[in-house]
């Protein structure tokens, strides 16, 4: 199926419709984050961030669970759950790097992955006419980014009721784990595709 083709479908899915929906939690995460950042002991604040979080996550998991359930898989949401999770990943980093001391390097490491990961789909789809699927990384990484947030949202809570040094106050863990499979989707998929990109007679 041609690009072209997949607006012939009917896309108007409710699978479709969580994956936007989570976007339009972003302008609402953003605001209310940089407010706990500088109101860390209001918790209302941090209530109504780690609903939104949840919610990311559950209509991250029923979108494609859905989709394959009521046999709505379109070509249109094939594009549009792993664009909504770029977008809404991506500014969550943004915050946490932002208001929340997260590592630099991992975030533009993150950044550059994605940067990558859209040309190299990109080029396989418009050179090598082959549409590039996310592989379980992907969502390991979604998932990961969802326990980053969370845990440092919480830190400065944590660091109220736990003793200095603890390894609960030290949400950076979850920024290595989150370096670390970027890593392995990174190997997944140019063992997957890359002799494609590389050594197009190997199709």
């Amino acid at each position: 199926m041609k690009f072209r083709d997949a607006f012939q479908e009917n896309y108007l899915t409710l699978s479709n419709f969580l994956s936007v929906s989570r976007v339009l939690l972003v302008p609402p995460f953003l605001y209310l984050g940089h407010g706990f950042s500088r109101q860390p002991e209001n918790t209302n604040l941090l209530y109504g961030l780690l609903v939104i979080v949840f919610i990311a996550i559950i209509t991250d998991f029923l979108d494609g669970f859905l989709a394959r359930r009521w046999n709505q898989v379109t070509m249109v949401g094939q594009y549009l759950d792993p664009i909504c999770d770029k977008i809404v990943t991506l500014a969550a980093l943004t915050l946490l790097l932002i208001d929340f001391d997260f590592p630099m390097w991992i975030y533009a490491f993150y950044w550059s992955r994605e940067l990558a990961g859209v040309w190299a789909g990109t080029f396989l789809y418009f050179k090598r006419d082959v549409q590039g699927k996310p592989n379980i990384w992907g969502k390991i990484g979604v998932f990961v980014v969802g326990l980053c947030t969370t845990w440092y949202l919480l830190n400065p809570l944590l660091k109220q009721h736990l003793s200095e040094g603890h390894w609960l106050t030290q949400p950076v863990i979850s920024a290595y784990i989150l370096a670390l499979v970027l890593v392995l989707g990174i190997i997944s998929y140019t063992r997957s595709y890359g002799k494609l990109v590389f050594k197009p007679d190997s199709k």
